[in-house]
């Protein structure tokens, strides 16, 4: 994938986390979102099983907000680059979503990716819209 990646909406009951998030920054992720009434950042998911590979807390945030569908750019997972954040962790796209599947995530701010083209755009979605 090349230049500015493609939208699309997509049901926020099918996203599965690859690493734990903070709750506090959730807590935070809300009272932004709601403020604002519009999300403004798509998440990042590889394109065969939900992983969210980059928004667990927009995932988290989404959930507590009630919204049905969330913003996201999907990305073929073999085509992303992934590292670890932490020393003692070592892994290829394979592990994580082989972890992930397997319902034990990374622990939080353990995986780090970088995605082809120009990565994620922005995004200007209203709250009514992604409830329905």
């Amino acid at each position: 994938m090349s230049g500015v990646a493609e939208i699309v909406r997509v049901p926020v009951e099918n996203l599965r986390h690859i690493e734990g998030f903070s709750a506090k920054r959730v807590d935070w992720l809300v009272r932004k979102i709601q403020s604002e009434g519009v999300w403004s950042k798509p998440l990042a998911l590889d394109d065969e099983h939900g992983l969210v590979l980059d928004g667990q807390h927009r995932m988290e945030a989404a959930k507590r907000l009630g919204l049905k569908w969330v913003p996201a750019v999907r990305y073929h997972y073999a085509d992303v680059d992934v590292w670890s954040l932490r020393p003692n962790h070592s892994f290829d796209w394979q592990l994580v979503t082989n972890r992930a599947l397997a319902g034990t995530p990374y622990p939080y701010k353990t995986v780090k990716h970088r995605f082809p083209g120009e990565g994620l755009p922005a995004c200007s979605f209203q709250l009514a819209e992604l409830m329905q």
